[in-house]
Formats: structure tokens, sequence, C-alpha cells
């Protein structure tokens, strides 16, 4: 989730893992890599019907949405749909005149990797249903925090999934095996249901969302993903072609590509996105941009490296360095809110070169938000296995530093990807089927300039999804649904009435 981000095992298993990365560490040696698991299953079978139970939600925030809260209860395995179950925490937003249907959302990395989507809907639904008003006036509109996260059954890790101690980018043998000493003592910490954290992944949500789907009552599934929300929405189109009805996918996250391969893209975009920064910096009024004047570009690599020197401090009390891999993460946030936080990177960036780190601080935690942040590893290294071994990853860290010299190919992306370094219970890349034909048409929109999500990976499934209707917002930020009032505009639309935008139409 740019994107996702293992099972309790037998405790001699877990004992095994964990000395054998204690030795790597000493050793500085090889990749720990669990064994591959069946790809996803296609088609599906139906989901067995279940049935919510909606009543007032606990939240005092609800109220203002008349919202109603219900759970829905899942099999843990769904390939044991009589064993242990889990259960997914629904947020219903009824519509606020007759409604024709139901509309489910999934826009859970807008907080982060992952995370419990209610909460962001409570904070942040006003924003939300602003920009889809036809859609609020007609569906009734659910959300739902994801299994193993927020309010479903969350899984309960003592060691944070980051430490800034310890390097993503390990430059030795030893570091790298410092990297899969954290990994393992961060799975052996996530306890939760039984066998909950070896199935968080894709091949089991899709199951889940079609169970939401029949409880529903909707023959098929009308969808808004956003971020890993898309990535998901394809995996349901794929599973369960049939039963796919009104999709929009925003800001895409492509299951088609390799966790590596993610990492190269998010670089380059990253970097471009960057490059549009230092220009609108250099275009802009002093008063709009304190870096007038200055390279912003040269302005970074400055701090990044006081930073690596110690020379940054964090703002708090007592004060904390800022890594230059901190200060990278956080212009990375920066450049999700495009054009509004821009002038506040300028800022934040300016006062980090007097060594006032605070502005940066705040953007870099936004990233690392937990306990969701660390629970939703589990979903990412279900789906997308790190690469194997200190000199695949060494190499991979060599190309995207040379293809984004100023941000140098820190992303959330990559944090994802080297959090899975070693998994033990990471599983085959998902075997999706090259095209797919799902019953209704898929709504795919875009920015060019998206530094999470690169633009390419919209493209990509767009070629995939046969029928499917590619809107292009030709500005820069994350996603075209928060971004391009036209995106906005045209996703209402469909959701609500059907109607798609011209083949040729563009924003």
């Amino acid at each position: 989730m740019l994107g996702r981000f293992g099972p309790r095992t037998p405790a001699g298993r877990t004992v095994r893992w964990v000395a054998a990365a204690c030795a790597v560490t000493a050793a500085a040696g090889a990749a720990l890599v669990g064994a591959d698991a069946p790809a996803m299953a296609a088609p599906a079978p139906a989901a067995a019907h279940a049935t919510i139970t909606w009543g007032a939600c606990p939240q005092p925030e609800a109220a203002a949405y008349r919202a109603q809260c219900g759970t829905l209860n899942v099999p843990v395995d769904w390939a044991a749909p009589a064993g242990a179950s889990t259960g997914l925490a629904l947020l219903r937003i009824p519509a606020t005149g007759e409604s024709t249907g139901t509309v489910v959302a999934d826009s859970e990395d807008l907080v982060g990797f992952g995370g419990s989507q209610t909460s962001f809907f409570l904070d942040h639904g006003a924003n939300y249903l602003s920009r889809l008003p036809r859609t609020h006036a007609t569906k009734d509109i659910v959300v739902f925090d994801p299994r193993g996260l927020g309010d479903s059954g969350a899984l309960d890790c003592a060691v944070p999934g980051y430490d800034p101690q310890v390097s993503s980018f390990p430059e030795t043998p030893l570091g790298y095996g410092r990297l899969l000493a954290h990994n393992a003592s961060v799975f052996v910490g996530c306890h939760g249901k039984p066998g909950l954290v070896a199935h968080m992944g894709l091949r089991d949500q899709v199951r889940d969302i079609d169970a939401l789907r029949s409880a529903l009552g909707q023959a098929r599934l009308d969808w808004m993903g956003q971020v890993a929300g898309s990535e998901l929405g394809v995996a349901y189109a794929a599973a369960f072609p049939a039963r796919t009805g009104r999709v929009v996918l925003d800001a895409t996250v492509d299951p088609y590509r390799s966790a590596a391969d993610r990492a190269r893209d998010a670089a380059a975009a990253e970097e471009t996105a960057f490059d549009h920064f230092a220009a609108w910096c250099a275009a802009a009024a002093r008063n709009e941009c304190v870096l007038h004047g200055q390279d912003a570009r040269e302005v970074l690599d400055k701090v990044v490296a006081k930073a690596d020197a110690g020379g940054v401090s964090d703002g708090s009390t007592p004060p904390s360095p800022l890594t230059g891999a901190q200060v990278r993460i956080a212009v990375g946030q920066f450049m999700v809110g495009y054009p509004f936080a821009w002038g506040g990177l300028a800022t934040a960036l300016a006062d980090a070169a007097t060594g006032d780190g605070y502005g940066l601080t705040v953007f870099a935690a936004m990233s690392y938000s937990d306990p969701d942040y660390t629970a939703s590893r589990a979903q990412t290294c279900a789906d997308s296995p790190a690469p194997a071994g200190f000199p695949q990853l060494r190499r991979l860290s060599e190309q995207v530093s040379r293809s984004a010299p100023h941000t140098g190919g820190v992303s959330m992306a990559w944090e994802a990807m080297a959090g899975c370094v070693g998994w033990p219970s990471a599983r085959s890349a998902l075997d999706l089927p090259g095209r797919i034909a799902p019953a209704s048409t898929v709504l795919i929109t875009a920015t060019t300039g998206d530094p999470i999500s690169p633009y390419q990976w919209s493209q990509d499934v767009a070629g995939r999804l046969a029928g499917s209707r590619l809107l292009t917002a030709d500005v820069d930020g994350h996603g075209a649904f928060d971004n391009s009032s036209c995106a906005a505009a045209a996703i209402d639309r469909y959701l609500s009435d059907g109607v798609l935008p011209p083949s040729t139409a563009s924003c």
C-alpha cells in the first residue's frame, strides 16, 4: 500500500528464524525467505451469505454523518471457513436522498501504508463527501477497516516497524544483518487472532470484500479504491470479474509490478516531483517560496548532509537528531500535497538548513503512524516479497540512488519493500491473469505528476483491464480525486449514474 505492507509460526520455527537473523548480523550474510504459498486462485467461489447488524457508532464524530457502525465476521483463513473468524469493522454513511445502492470505499493509504479507514473517514469525511455530492445523495457509502488493522481485530505489534537507527539502505553485509534482525523482532512481536498474520494479504482480502458485497445485498460490487484500495480493486476484478460493478481506481498501485520494480518507479517519480517543486519555487514570488533565488535541489542536498552529520534537530524536548533518510521521507510526504503544501516544504527546508527540523519531523512522522503502520507490514509482505540477499538489495539501492540523486530513492515503496526483507511468512508474488475482463467498465484516474503512485502504474493497469477508461489529470500531486476537481466530478458521475467520461477526455 504504495501500497501494502505473516503466520505466527510454531514456537520452534520462530526461534530458529530469530536465531538465524542474529547469526546473519554476525556473519553478515544470507537472506531469509519463507516458503512460497499458492498463487491466488481464480475464479473464487461465492462468499457464504452473512448478515450485518447496523447500530449507533461509539465515536461522537459519527453523528455529523448520520453514520452507522457494524461488524462482518469472516474466516481468518478462507480455505478453512469453519475455523477461526475475525470481524471487519464497518462504517455506513447513508445517502442524503433515496438510496439506489451502495458504494464500498477503500482509501486506507491516505494515512500512510494501511491504517484505519473508519478513523480516517471520521476525521476527513466532510472533504471526501464534498467531492462526491451526487454519489452521497444517491448511494450509501460503506468504509471498513481491513482485517488486522484499526478496529478489525488489529494486530498488536510490540516493536515498531520503523526504527530510524536501522537503515533501510544497508551499505554493508553487517548493516543488512541489522535490517534482518530488526525485521525478525517486528515479526515476533506481532500478535493477533491465531493464523491472522499469515492471512493479511490480497488473497484473503478479496474474499472479505466479496463477503461484504453479499452481505450488503449487492449483485455486483461498486467500489471506490484509492492507492492500496485500487490494488485491491484490481485483485477483486481478477478473482470475481462477473461480480465487478462500477469500479473506480485512483492513484493506482500496480499489482503486476514486483516490490523492486515499484521501488525503482517510485524513486524516479519522487525525483521528478521534486524537480517540479524546484522549478515552481524558482518561478514563485518569495512570499510564496522562501527558497526563491536558491536551487532547491542544492538546499535539499545540504540539509540531508547536515542531518546525517547530526546537525538537524527534530524539535523535541530533549531534542533528537533527524537522519538524512527522515528528511527525504518528509519531503515525499510534502510532495503528496500539491499545491498547498509546497510553500510549507520550502519553509521546512529553509528552517532545517539552520538546524531546526521540526517542520520536517511532523511530516516524517505521518509516514510511520502506529499501530497501523507496523501491523500493515503483514499485508505488504504477504503479497510482495523483497529481494533476497544483500547483493540484490545493494544493487537495487544503487539503481534508485542513481535515478534520484537528490531525493535518494527514499520512498514509501522502498520502505515497504525493505520492511519485508527476510519476512518469514513472505509468499510468492500474486499470480494475476495478464488480461482481466470485468463485467463493467473500470474507471481509472491518475495525475501525471504523482510522486507516490507513478503514472505508468495506472497506464499498465488500464492496459490489463479490458474496456477500462483512463482519465488523466495533467497536474502534480498524489491522486486525481484530491488534486483535480475535473477528475473528482467524473468519478462522482460514474459512481452515482454510471456515466463515463469520453474516451478522449482529460483533465
